[in-house]
């Protein structure tokens, strides 16, 4: 079984506020594009979300999925990873962020199959650049390195990665080959990327 996370949780402040995952791209809600590009390869979806009054937000748009909450406050995306490991069934989780509107399905599934037998497949850059949030993790693997990370005292998304003896590194070359524009790892992080997002749709 193949599980999906998608992490909703960020306040958007470099954003501008407001709820970032609804925004409209190309038509469709971002965090929607996110979850169209996951379903054909994950068997189940969980949305990690800050709390109950952004579920309620969020609720509308996409029913049927299943959410959970930050358990602790103040240490980023960690909390929702550790959240939405501890809900998902399956052995293999791919972990995304919610802004990632061109999320490439075979991108994906390629990640997937790397990842079989191994602790995580990583997608990595020239320079030494990973993408720790487009990413699939064994899930009891993962688990056990974030809860280790947690109390260490470390919030950085890729010290889990640290603390794995298994993990293969992707590299672009690979992943062009289902990408070639490796529009997968474009995100929204401010209010002028939409305008780069909307060049590429």
């Amino acid at each position: 079984m193949r599980s999906g996370l998608i992490l909703a949780g960020g306040r958007s402040t470099r954003f501008g506020g407001g709820e970032k995952s609804l925004r409209l791209v190309g038509g469709k809600r971002m965090i929607c594009r996110v979850i169209d590009a996951l379903c054909p390869v994950a068997d189940e979806l969980v949305i990690s979300v800050r709390d109950e009054r952004q579920k309620e937000l969020l609720f509308p748009f996409i029913r049927g999925m299943e959410f959970v909450y930050d358990p602790i406050k103040d240490i980023g995306p960690l909390s929702g990873i550790l959240a939405g490991l501890e809900r998902a069934r399956g052995d293999y989780v791919v972990v995304v962020a919610c802004d990632m509107p061109l999320i490439n399905t075979a991108a994906v599934r390629l990640l997937f199959e790397r990842a079989q037998g191994h602790d995580a497949a990583v997608p990595g850059h020239a320079g030494g650049l990973i993408e720790p949030l487009h990413t699939v993790y064994h899930r009891e693997h993962m688990l056990r390195a974030v809860k280790e990370s947690i109390a260490a005292g470390e919030s950085k998304i890729s010290a889990p990665l640290m603390r794995m003896k298994d993990v293969v590194y992707v590299p672009d070359e690979e992943i062009r080959r289902v990408d070639p524009e490796l529009e997968t790892f474009l995100n929204v992080n401010r209010a002028e990327d939409m305008e780069r997002i909307k060049l590429k749709k």
